[in-house]
């Protein structure tokens, strides 16, 4: 009776294991004998050896690239994610409008990183002044001299709806001081020293040294205008919650703006009333953001305060403070570029009175800049 030949796939390769690139080379080069004893496998190797030694060059290459062509198909591709940041920069100053005044809220810079897993990290810091800078011991009816310094903390998401993405939220810790520690004389008077304009002489007035934190939520909601279809034309309406020591209050707004690939962005934000997250859908790979990109905005807003350390003072400490509003109207205009990954953008804004004896409508204007890495 003849002894059933065990096949390759059997024998010398797990059972159910495919056969490979080895087995057909060696069914094919030392016959399937080799598999049906244990003496031929013993001898696989010197026969093996003999065989390799008698291939030409070309027949051993031949072998490679057909195994490892083999292996490739039967291995799938995992492609991984690149990681993303955006880096944004943002000044706002009163220097950038029409009266060209140190008053009020003088100036506020924000730097924010966001990363390609939705977290972002920023630092900012706002400077405010009365509205007589040459005067060392201001009114105790105009806004008190104050800075506050905080990093934040936070996570963004854009929302997926039925196929639409036009919804973001995001949600930010911050953290800081707001007194002589968070440097706002420093910075200003050097600032005016290097631009050859008289320092501000009340400083020593200024709000104590106090531990600030504060949790900031907010939600954005995008509507295509563009009846054509080309998305020309949108508004993008927000509300933002902000509970804590550096302001307690709910803010309101609406943006609408003109342009170019408008879905690629979520409009323009404000460093005391937005949170460090750049929610620009297209910004997740550099290969995704449209090449140019421009669009004019206009935007209002309306906050409901509660508490804010500019014009209330400090919590927990004497402090000098003045009655503040508790509804503030902001109009801004303004115009964004972007190229490739670099995008810039340039507001003005006009506010109304923060504090019941304010000298008027203040008005301040901003720079910001994007960068992707």
């Amino acid at each position: 009776m003849t002894k059933a030949v065990p096949s390759a796939r059997t024998s010398v390769r797990a059972k159910g294991e495919p056969v490979g690139a080895w087995d057909i080379l060696t069914v094919k080069y030392l016959g399937e004998a080799a598999f049906t004893s244990q003496k031929g496998v013993d001898a696989l190797g010197r026969r093996l050896f003999a065989v390799v030694s008698e291939m030409s060059t070309s027949r051993l290459m031949a072998f490679a690239l057909a195994a490892s062509a083999a292996q490739a198909a039967e291995a799938p591709v995992v492609l991984t994610p690149r990681s993303v940041w955006v880096v944004s920069l943002t000044e706002e100053n009163d220097k950038f409008a029409p009266k060209n005044k140190d008053r009020y809220y003088t100036q506020g810079l924000k730097i924010a990183i966001n990363r390609g897993d939705h977290t972002f990290f920023s630092l900012t810091q706002e400077i405010n002044t009365p509205s007589d800078t040459s005067n060392p011991n201001p009114s105790l009816d105009d806004m008190p001299y104050s800075g506050a310094l905080y990093v934040g903390w936070g996570y963004g998401a854009i929302l997926e709806r039925g196929g639409r993405r036009d919804c973001m939220f995001s949600v930010e810790a911050k953290l800081g001081v707001i007194g002589p520690s968070a440097g706002g004389s420093t910075i200003q008077n050097k600032f005016h020293d290097l631009i050859g304009t008289p320092q501000s002489a009340g400083w020593g007035t200024q709000l104590p040294d106090e531990l600030l934190f504060n949790l900031d939520g907010e939600f954005r909601r995008r509507f295509d205008l563009d009846p054509t279809g080309h998305g020309y034309r949108d508004l993008i309406a927000r509300g933002v919650v902000e509970l804590g020591t550096v302001r307690t209050e709910v803010v309101l707004g609406a943006q609408l703006r003109w342009g170019v690939n408008l879905d690629k962005s979520w409009g323009h934000s404000y460093i005391r009333h937005s949170n460090g997250y750049d929610p620009i859908d297209a910004l997740k790979t550099p290969e995704s953001r449209p090449n140019f990109s421009y669009w004019a905005f206009v935007d209002s807003q309306l906050e409901v305060v509660v508490r804010n350390y500019a014009t209330d003072g400090t919590n927990f400490r004497e402090s000098r403070g003045v009655t503040r509003s508790p509804i503030v109207l902001q109009c801004a205009i303004g115009t964004t570029f972007q190229v490739y990954s670099c995008s810039a953008t340039y507001f003005i804004a006009a506010r109304t009175k923060e504090f019941e004896t304010q000298d008027g409508v203040h008005f301040f204007g901003g720079l910001k800049g994007q960068f992707l890495f």
